[in-house]
Formats: structure tokens, sequence, C-alpha cells
């Protein structure tokens, strides 16, 4: 019994093992039939499954006719098979590929084989198409890390980075770029200027726009207006010369409504005031106001016209370089006193405005047909579309935008771009590169003048596909007061540096970080940088950019002068402010009544010494230094302004130190002290 049983475990356990075995022959059988090659006849080696898609073009014996299946019906037979997979095939050899009965794991291996098969072949197809994505996959890996590479050289030198601007950025730098001269006041020699000009040119300028105000050399019943050391015609005629040679646009500005002090300051054009007490608007409901300025523009804008000047260029050149008069720039900024008149109060502020800057347009367009009109916008701004619209300056006027701060969308919002892109069919930016961050600086902030020019370039590729004919370029400016009575604010040589670091960030779109390739090292002849450790630029926050200090460009001596300047009137308030205010023997109150302790002030007055022997040398020096640019009324008026009153706070607290070292008996305490209507100046008995 105990046999009979072992016996019928051995059959069942051969049963079993027979199975597994045919099983795996099955198996072997079709990773056989799947992974079988066979050689071309250029003895490649080729896989079943590459025959049965057909990727041996008929350059070997097909399997697939070995099995059975004619060359005619091939291809209809293969498609079959991969439709039907599942299904009985008949080839016409009488092959047939019957339903598999293998597992369910077995079919759902098998299913994912073909599905590789598929897969293959689907990427076969498309391969080409992988290759070109991976290409723009590469490049914007390269992109990206230039860009990378880019902002990272941006922060090291100080640089300000701005999403969108860099070497690779797609739209370029605006067409024109204009450098503003603002003479009044202060013009610089005419030699100075004519070396100035090529700079500006190699920088990127495409042209410059020249604020005269009484530096023009105004004839007839205007030659009031001219000031005494204004330029005379030759002067300005060998100016406008250099500026034709070299190939830039000269737009004279022209102020036709507000800041004009210089004109209305005068006896002989006081009835024109907007109001009795200030020179500063002309009143644009009187008459005789139009024909002054008609005449104003006459003399500027003729004297600018090839045609009445024959002397700008020899007879030769005219045909190479044809300059002309293109563009004539009125002003209408910062109107401050309007509609208070007895003829103009009666009237809308806004309508006041439009109407005459309708009217000064249509002038201009009546008798220079061809001349471009620009203006600025800041009285623009909060006006209604409608008012804008209905006015009829749009096809009249190019409003130039001005905005010298790093936030540009702050005064000239998204909403008013709109509004401009649609009275407007351009328009122009304005940037600075000085007088924009204090009427009182010596040196001006070259960081941030960069930043708003970066600014204004992006926002300038932002908002330039609003209006029909795009932007038209930018401005930067260089004010050199900020109106008619001002003070001197920088002068134009401590400012060159800043537009030279503004105009070839300008001129190229962005800034370049390469001193081989940014003009500016070259064009102030600054020497080379002497290695890659440390940035050849360095505009970081409260820097005073000394690198500029080792340049020789034209005026680099007034530079180092005002470096040095700058520096030392900063020492010097601080010392008066520090004895004045935190220390108890050289006070105001010590001085009032002579009462202090002598060892005390000794002390005091050594740094006093030091100073005033500083400040005096620098004075004495400053007029030999500014000669080089200016005349002896510009470089006396600043001596007076920036250098005179710390020397005379110096002179004042000697004098007053000697006193007080002198006293050797002193009252005694209390000291009579100042009664509240004394110091306010008023009269005890009322």
């Amino acid at each position: 019994m105990h046999s009979r049983v072992l016996m019928v475990c051995w059959r069942r356990k051969l049963f079993f093992i027979g199975a597994a075995l045919l099983f795996l022959f099955a198996l072997w059988f079709w990773g056989f039939l799947y992974t079988t090659h066979i050689t071309e006849e250029g003895g490649k080696i080729v896989s079943l499954r590459e025959l049965m898609l057909g990727r041996t073009h008929g350059r070997h014996e097909s399997l697939l006719h070995r099995l059975g299946f004619s060359d005619a019906a091939s291809n209809t037979e293969v498609a079959a098979f991969r439709s039907s997979y599942g299904g009985g095939l008949v080839a016409n050899g009488g092959v047939r590929f019957v339903k598999p009965t293998t597992p369910a794991s077995s079919v759902r291996r098998q299913g994912n084989e073909w599905n590789t098969i598929m897969q293959d072949d689907h990427e076969a197809r498309h391969g080409g198409d992988e290759k070109v994505q991976r290409q723009i996959s590469d490049e914007m890996r390269i992109a990206a890390e230039r860009q990378s590479h880019y902002e990272h050289e941006l922060k090291r030198m100080g640089v300000p980075v701005i999403a969108g601007l860099g070497p690779g950025g797609k739209l370029g730098p605006p067409v024109h770029r204009l450098v503003h001269f603002d003479l009044k006041g202060a013009p610089p020699k005419v030699a100075y200027l004519r070396r100035l000009l090529p700079i500006l040119k190699t920088l990127g300028a495409t042209g410059i726009l020249l604020e005269y105000e009484d530096m023009f050399p105004y004839g007839g019943s205007l030659a009031p207006l001219a000031a005494h050391n204004a330029y005379n015609r030759d002067d300005l005629l060998q100016i406008l010369k250099t500026a034709f040679s070299l190939g830039l646009n000269v737009i004279p500005l022209v102020q036709t409504f507000g800041h004009l002090e210089y004109a209305l300051k005068l006896k002989e054009f006081t009835h024109l005031r907007e109001t009795e007490d200030s020179p500063q608007a002309i009143c644009p409901s009187y008459n005789a106001s139009m024909a002054f300025l008609e005449e104003l523009l006459g003399q500027v804008i003729e004297y600018h016209t090839p045609a009445e000047n024959t002397n700008l260029l020899h007879r030769d050149d005219i045909e190479r370089l044809t300059p002309k008069l293109t563009h004539i720039h009125i002003g209408c900024d910062e109107v401050f006193r309007l509609a208070e008149c007895s003829r103009c109060r009666h009237r809308p502020k806004d309508q006041l405005f439009l109407d005459h800057v309708y009217n000064v347009a249509t002038m201009i367009r009546r008798r220079w047909p061809k001349l471009h009109i620009i203006i600025w916008d800041d009285m623009l701004r909060h006006m209604s579309l409608e008012a804008l619209q209905t006015s009829g300056i749009g096809p009249l006027v190019e409003p130039m935008i001005w905005v010298y701060t790093e936030d540009i969308y702050k005064f000239v919002q998204s909403a008013t771009w709109e509004k401009y892109a649609a009275v407007f069919g351009t328009a122009w930016a304005a940037s600075a590169f000085k007088g924009a961050h204090g009427e009182g600086l010596l040196m001006p902030p070259i960081r941030r003048h960069l930043e708003n020019t970066l600014r204004w370039l992006a926002v300038m590729q932002g908002e330039g596909n609003r209006f029909s004919h795009g932007l038209q370029g930018l401005a930067l400016t260089g004010w050199q007061r900020y109106d008619h009575f001002a003070i001197l604010c920088e002068l134009l040589p401590t400012a060159l540096p800043s537009l030279a670091v503004c105009l070839s960030t300008a001129a190229k779109g962005y800034f370049d970080v390469s001193a081989r390739t940014n003009p500016i090292l070259s064009s102030l002849t600054c020497p080379e940088p002497t290695g890659e450790h440390h940035a050849w630029l360095e505009l970081h926050k409260d820097s005073l950019t000394v690198t500029f200090s080792r340049c020789m460009f034209p005026g680099s001596a007034i530079y180092r002068f005002a470096l040095r300047l700058t520096a030392l009137l900063a020492e010097s308030n601080e010392y008066i402010e520090d004895i004045k205010q935190r220390r108890g023997w050289l006070t105001d109150y010590n001085i009032r009544h002579n009462f202090s302790s002598a060892s005390r002030v000794d002390d005091l007055l050594g740094e006093n010494y030091r100073l005033l022997n500083s400040v005096s040398n620098l004075a004495r020096n400053a007029g030999s230094t500014l000669a080089e640019v200016y005349d002896h009324w510009t470089y006396g008026e600043f001596i007076e302004q920036r250098i005179f009153p710390v020397l005379e706070e110096l002179k004042r607290m000697e004098r007053a130190g000697e006193a007080l070292r002198k006293r050797r008996v002193w009252p005694q305490r209390p000291l009579p002290y100042l009664k509240p209507f004394e110091v306010l100046g008023i009269d005890e008995k009322t």
C-alpha cells in the first residue's frame, strides 16, 4: 500500500516537471523568434523585430518570407499581425499564427514587449523632432548660464540687475540717443564742447538737445534776452559745424510757456507775465505773448536751418551729410503759474494749457511744416483721454516723457501710457545723467542715474508697441540749474563719467560688463584694468567712483578737483556741526557771551586751522582749474556758492576762538540771556 502511494506521487512530480520543461521550451522559442538576427548583404545584423517592422528596406531575405509569407503579402500580413496580435492569422505559405494559450502574466509580459516595439518605432519616426528639442533645450541652458554669469558680474560691479535686460535681449537699443546740454547761466567754452562731441559719438549718441535759454545770441527786439557771456554767432557756428560733421542731429530746446524767467524777469517783458509777482510763466491769453514766442522761435529755428546758414558746411559736404533741422523742442513743463491773471482765471487750467500748446504748434507747422515738435509730458499726465483727443494736439506734437527716479511707473502708470498711445502716434523718453537728485550736489550719483537709464530701457521695451510708430528714442538730460534763479548743480565735467556710463548703456540696450567691449574706459582715456580679481568699475552705493579719477578725459582735472572738494567740504561741515552742536566750549552761546575755557578752545581750534588752510588752498586753485572749461563769470559764481560759505564759517570760528582765548576775567553767574521777544526781533514795548 505504501509503495503504491509513492509511485503515484512520483508520477505527479514527473508530470509537473515535464509540463514545466515544456513551458520553458515554449518561452525559449518565443524569445528566439523575437531576438533572432539575420545578416544582410552588406553584413549588417538585423533583428527579427526590425524585419517585422520593415526597417531593412528589402536589402535582406525577409524572415517572414522564410516562415511562409510571400513578399507581396508581407506588408498586409505584418499589418494584420500588428492589429490582431491576439487572433489567428493564416499566411499564404500555410504558416498559422494562433492565439497564445500562455498564462495571463505571460500575456501581459509579451504585451509590454510589443508596446516597447511600437514605442521604438514612434521614436524612430520622431527622432528628428526630439533632436531639435534637445538642441533648443541646450541653447536655453547655455543662455541661462550666460545670463547667470552676466548678473553675477553686474552684482560684483554694483550695477543694478533689471529683469529682461542683457546681452541676449530680443529688442535692440533706442533708435535715437540724445544728450541734453543745459546751457543756462554756465556755458562751457566752445573749444571744450568741440572736444566733447566726438566722445559722445563714440559712446553711442545720435544727437544733442541744446537748451540755450539766455545763452543764444538773440538780436533785434529780443537782444536783452542774451546774457553778457552768451555765445556769439561765430561760437555757435563752430559747435553746429562740429556736430554736423559727426552726423549728430541738433535739436534746439526753446521754452514757450513755463520756465521763461530769463525773459520775463526783464523790465521790457514784464507785461507778458501770467502774474505780476512771478516771471515763471507767460500769459497764454495775451496776443502779445504769441507774437513774442513767434519771434523767439523764429530766431533760433532760422539760425539752425542750412538754407539760412550756408556757412555750416563746405559745399562738397552738404550732399554727404545733409544737415537739416528735423525737430524743435518747445518745453512746456512745470507751468506752475496758470489761470491766475484776469484774462485767464475764468477758463479751466487744462483747457488753457492745451489751447496754448495747440496755438504754438500750429504756428510752427505753418511756418516750418517739416519740423517735428516735441514737448515735455508732465502737464498732460493728469488730463483725461477725452480732453487730449478733443484738443487736437495729437497729430501736432510728440510728448517726451521724463522721469529721473528709479521707479518709472510710480509717476507714469500703465493707464497713462495707454492714454498717450491713443492720442499720439509716437513719443520720446527722458532719463538724466546729472542735475536730478539735489540742487546743491557736487558729484552726480552715477549708480542712481544708471539705474534710471536701465529702468527706462525696460519700460521702453514694454510700452513701445503701444504706439503706432513706436518710441522715437531716449534723451539723457543734464540739468545745470533747477531753474533760472537756482544755484549751479553738478558741473558738466564732473558728470562726464555718469554720462559715459548711461550713454553707452542706452546705445547697447543693456550694461556691457566687459571692459574690452564697453567703450567707457577707452572713450574717457582711462587706464586698462589691472586684473580680473577686481571689478573694472565700482558702482556700489555710497561709492565716489574714484575709478574715473585716473582717467584723462576733457575736464578730468575738474573731476578730480570736485572729488577733493566733496571730501573736504564733508569733513569741514562735520567739524562745524560737531563744534556748534555737540561740543561745549565754542558754540554760539559761548561766542555771544565771550564765556569759555581757553585751554578747551585751543584744543578745538587745532582742527580748525588745518581745515581752514586746506579749504583756502583749494579756493586759490579753483579758478585756474575751472578755467579749462568755464569763463571767469561761471567759476567765480561756483567758488562763491560752494567754497566761500565754508571758508567764511571756519574764519568766523577762528576769530571767535581767538577772542575767547584772550579773556582772563569772567563775570559771575547767572549770565544775561536773550528774551523770547529779542530772539524773534520784536520790540518789548509792543
